[in-house]
């Protein structure tokens, strides 16, 4: 995982072996906020380099 790299919701879930629902509800309460939107609106999320997981 790159730290310049940025993951789908879906990338980010099989990445640290979350669920897309935990990491919406992480996303929405200002947990785990998106980096940057896509150009089609989906949110974008980088991995921390010093965890695997949130």
């Amino acid at each position: 995982m790159d730290g310049d790299t940025l993951y789908s919701i879906g990338d980010l879930a099989r990445r640290t072996g979350l669920t897309v629902k935990t990491i919406r509800f992480y996303s929405d309460r200002g947990i785990v906020p998106p980096i940057d939107r896509s150009p089609a609106g989906y949110r974008l999320y980088e991995v921390p380099p010093a965890c695997g997981r949130y």
